[in-house]
């Protein structure tokens, strides 16, 4: 038997172990026989729930290392799916982000950064365009602002659908300890707006108030980015 068959016999007799259906003999068994399966194919419950996460990944959408704010979408987009992302910069290809999640949560958390990504930029575009007279260097400083604080009104509307069920952040930290054991961490390095950089920022703010999330049907803490989707 392959691992992956395996993995799903010992899910489906996990599941029954722990389900309300079934009764005190039914669920004995099934876990029974999921610790059986895990001795014979020396499998440990890391390997089970790394097995029920996935990866995405999606390119960022820049040329060498992405902008803060292109990092910020894509924090903003796992927030709201329920995943945990990774950034992967490779010397001679285009940067990715890689979201980490179960179920479809990876692919729509990547969909959702393409779909927001093309708006963010669109709206970014037309805010540079009113900017007259300006050194490229002030433009691009008043475009990472705008963009900025576009994200700062869209990450405000999923700050109350923080946070995923802890089967699935068991799942996902199992699959990063698994397939991704030597990642570290990075610290965000905003740049400080500058004052005559603000109204920037404000009108970024606004036009980021048009987005749009709503909680998951199922009322579970995750939200479901629906801005263009």
């Amino acid at each position: 038997m392959d691992n992956n068959r395996t993995l799903e016999k010992i899910k489906k007799c996990l599941e029954m172990a722990k389900s309300k259906t079934s009764n005190p003999h039914e669920a004995e068994t099934a876990l029974r026989q999921a610790h059986k399966l895990m001795e014979m194919y020396n499998l440990e419950v890391g390997d089970v729930l790394a097995s029920m996460a996935s990866e995405h990944t999606t390119l960022a959408g820049s040329e060498g290392s992405p902008p803060v704010w292109r990092v910020r979408l894509a924090q903003v987009c796992a927030d709201a799916f329920g995943t945990r992302f990774i950034i992967s910069n490779p010397r001679w290809s285009a940067a990715r982000f890689i979201f980490v999640g179960c179920s479809a949560a990876p692919e729509l958390a990547g969909y959702a950064y393409q779909v927001l990504g093309r708006q963010l930029q669109k709206a970014r575009r037309d805010f540079l365009d009113t900017q007259k007279r300006c050194k490229r260097s002030t433009k691009v400083a008043r475009g990472d602002a705008f963009a900025n604080g576009w994200l700062d009104a869209v990450h405000s509307k999923i700050q109350a659908f923080a946070g995923v069920e802890d089967n699935i952040a068991e799942a996902i930290e199992a699959f990063m300890q698994k397939h991704h054991p030597e990642l570290e961490s990075v610290e965000l390095k905003r740049r400080k707006v500058k004052a005559r950089n603000e109204g920037a920022s404000d009108a970024g703010y606004e036009a980021g108030k048009s987005a749009q999330l709503h909680q998951a049907v199922n009322h579970q803490p995750r939200a479901r980015l629906t801005m263009g989707l």
